[in-house]
Formats: structure tokens, C-alpha cells, sequence
């Protein structure tokens, strides 16, 4: 009873340590500063929007004379008033919608940044799983040619091989011992880089669930909402541009009201002005209206040869992928024939003094390479996959 609780408290721990893909992404999305600063900009480009379409401010005027009548005492004479300009049609809503729609178009191209630095931190959790993966192959690795080593270490003593083959298999074994060693601190320094950047802190005992990657296949389909946030932005400068149009086609936008008061020696008046700006009579509007034409059509231009251009790429990248995962699937068919047939073929030849210790050896080593060749192909699949990811801004 004492060892299953003892097993059971081990394995309850061994779960608590382990961290998925999932709580990595919720805790960067808690921690990281990106979007919390995204959303402080937000809220100062729209108080700095509704500063710079505040109407104008009432203005308060007065005037003080002294006369000197010829046939009269002097007198002080004075006047006061007050004068407001008036916008029409709602300029002043329509100014606050262009600039609006102009900042929320730049918020979300700065929200692709943080689209793709999720993708980042995707990839560098594979990247790690990668290294994990890596490492125990060459730790099993290291420990058969440990049994191997032993027991011809036994056969030297026995002097049934000789030195010389006896020195060989040691250097090999120091070789296993150094790529050993540097597979564990790299393991080590990716989760290290990976959990700083989820602002998670590091244990030795912590370890990475690497039970829900994403797998690699030949097809992949694009989500539908592919480059959804660029094509966001799009239709917000686009509609930034039309209502600027409809904003200086106004013949008449605003009124200059004023209202005085005036006390002469002999009597006083009340005034009331209205003064309306003529835009026919400028070509300002006129100029206004063929910037915001220009704008419109540099806008579709450029975001259609953005999106052409992207969506190349995406076919190329995809098409690499396709690559890759076949490379992948051919280097395991061919680690699986090695392990299944070839090694234990020649590692029995060699038992029985029929091959020699360097036809042995570079078997060996044929397999292990082609074990590399698969890790660096793996790490390459990822690189792009997420790569395609953060192209596409797809949130997935």
C-alpha cells in the first residue's frame, strides 16, 4: 500500500509539472505586453481624435473708446460680444469617423504583430519538443553502446579483441558522451528561452507536454478567415476615403454667428451677425475631394498587390511543406528499415568477427544521421508551418 501511494503522489506531481502548448499560450496572452499596449494606443489616438475635431471655442471680444464730442462732454464708450462658428451637416461627426477609421485600420496591422509573435511562441514550443525528442534518442543511443562498450571491454580483458578495436569503440564512445552532453543543454536552453518569453518560471522539474503538436501532413488547407485582419484594415481605409468625399461635398459646412453689444455716448445697440463661407468660391473642397479619389484608388491598389504577393508566397510555403512532410515520412521508412533489418544484421556480423569494428561503426553512424537528417527536417516543417501562420494571420 505505502508504494502504490508513494507511486501515486509521484505520478500526481509528474502531471503538476507538466506544462501543455495551452496554458504556454494563456499565459503569454496574460502576461506579455504587446496587446495591453495596443490597447492603451488605441485609447490615445481616439482622445487625440476627439481633440482635433473639438469645435472651436466660443470667443469673447470687447472694445473701449473715448470720445470727445465738439459739441459735448467727453464720454467713455464701449462694446462687448460674442462669436461661435457653427459646423453643419455633422462635419464634426463625420472629421471624428475619418480619423477613427484611419486608427483602427493601423491597430489592426499592428495586431498582425501580435498574431505572429504567438506563432512564435508556437513554433519555439515544437522547436523544444524537437530537442526533447532528440535528446532521449541519443541518450538511448549512448546507453546501448555503454552495454556494447562493456562487454567489449570484458572480451579486451579476455583478450579476445585487440587494443586497437578496443580504442576505437572508446572514442566513439567519448564522441556519444559529447553529443550527449550538448543535446541536453540545448534541450535545456530552448525550454529555458520558451518559458521566459510565456512568463512562466523555470524548473529543472518542469517539463513540456509535447503530447499536442501539430502534426505534420502533405495537405493544408487555409482557414477561411485568411488574412482577415489586413483585409480589415482594408475596408476601414476605404471607407475612411468615402466619407472624406462626403465631407467636402457640402456647399455649405459651417456658420460664423456673433452677437454684440455697444453703448455710444447717445445710444446703445444690439447686434446680431452671420457670416456663411462660400466653398464654391475655393478650391479647397474641390482639392480635398481629388486627394481623397487618389487616396481610394492607392489604397485598392496596394492592398491587392499585397494580397497577390501573399498569397504566392503562401503557395510557396505550402508547397515546401508538402515537400518537407514527404522527405519526413521517407527518412522514418528508412530509419525503420535500418532498425528492423540492417543494424541488427550487421551488429550480429560483428559479434561473430565477420565485419570489423569500422564497418560496424559507420552503420551506426549511417542511422544516426539519418536520425538528424529527420530532427533538422522536423525543425524545418515547423519553422515554415508557423511562418505560413503569422503570413495568413490566421489565430489558430
Amino acid at each position: 500500500m505505502r508504494y502504490i501511494i508513494i507511486l501515486s503522489i509521484f505520478i500526481g506531481v509528474s502531471y503538476a509539472n507538466t506544462i501543455t502548448l495551452e496554458t504556454i499560450l494563456k499565459s503569454t496572452k496574460k502576461h506579455n505586453q504587446h496587446a495591453k499596449a495596443l490597447e492603451q494606443h488605441s485609447l490615445a489616438l481616439e482622445a487625440k481624435n476627439q481633440a482635433n475635431t473639438a469645435l472651436d471655442p466660443i470667443e469673447v471680444f470687447a472694445t473701449g473708446t473715448r470720445a470727445n464730442p465738439t459739441d459735448a462732454s467727453s464720454e467713455y464708450e464701449y462694446g462687448a460680444g460674442l462669436s461661435k462658428k457653427i459646423l453643419l451637416n455633422n462635419i464634426q461627426a463625420k472629421e471624428q469617423l475619418i480619423t477613427r477609421l484611419n486608427n483602427q485600420a493601423t491597430l489592426l496591422e499592428k495586431e498582425v504583430e501580435i498574431v505572429s509573435f504567438h506563432h512564435t511562441i508556437k513554433n519555439l514550443y515544437h522547436q523544444h519538443c524537437i530537442d526533447h525528442n532528440e535528446y532521449q534518442s541519443l541518450v538511448k543511443n549512448y546507453n546501448d553502446f555503454q552495454k556494447l562498450y562493456n562487454k567489449k571491454e570484458k572480451a579486451y580483458n579476455y583478450q579476445e579483441i585487440s587494443k586497437t578495436e578496443l580504442m576505437q569503440l572508446a572514442i566513439e564512445k567519448n564522441s556519444l558522451s559529447t553529443q550527449l552532453q550538448q543535446s541536453k543543454m540545448q534541450k535545456e536552453q530552448s525550454k529555458k528561452s520558451l518559458l521566459s518569453l510565456a512568463y512562466i518560471p523555470y524548473k529543472s522539474t518542469n517539463r513540456l507536454s509535447c503530447q499536442d503538436r501539430y502534426p505534420i501532413t502533405q495537405n493544408i488547407t487555409l482557414p477561411k478567415d485568411s488574412y482577415n485582419l489586413s483585409t480589415q484594415a482594408y475596408k476601414k481605409r476605404l471607407q475612411s476615403s468615402k466619407t472624406t468625399l462626403q465631407r467636402y461635398s457640402s456647399t455649405i459646412d459651417s456658420l460664423d454667428v456673433t452677437m454684440q453689444y455697444d453703448k455710444e455716448i447717445d445710444m446703445q445697440k444690439y447686434t446680431v451677425g452671420l457670416s456663411v463661407p462660400l466653398n464654391f468660391t475655393s478650391k479647397r473642397s474641390q482639392q480635398e475631394r481629388v486627394t481623397a479619389m487618389y487616396q481610394e484608388r492607392t489604397t485598392t491598389l496596394e492592398y491587392h498587390e499585397s494580397m497577390h504577393q501573399k498569397r504566392i508566397y503562401a503557395k510557396q510555403i505550402i508547397e515546401r511543406l508538402k515537400s518537407k512532410a514527404i522527405m519526413i515520412e521517407s527518412i522514418k521508412k528508412n530509419l525503420k528499415s535500418y532498425k528492423n533489418e540492417l543494424l541488427p544484421l550487421i551488429k550480429k556480423s560483428y559479434d561473430l568477427g565477420e565485419s570489423s569494428v569500422i564497418e560496424y561503426l559507420l552503420n551506426r553512424q549511417k542511422y544516426y544521421q539519418l536520425k538528424q537528417e529527420l530532427y533538422k527536417t522536423q525543425r524545418e516543417y515547423y519553422q515554415r508551418l508557423f511562418g505560413l501562420y503569422s503570413l495568413i494571420q490566421t489565430k489558430e
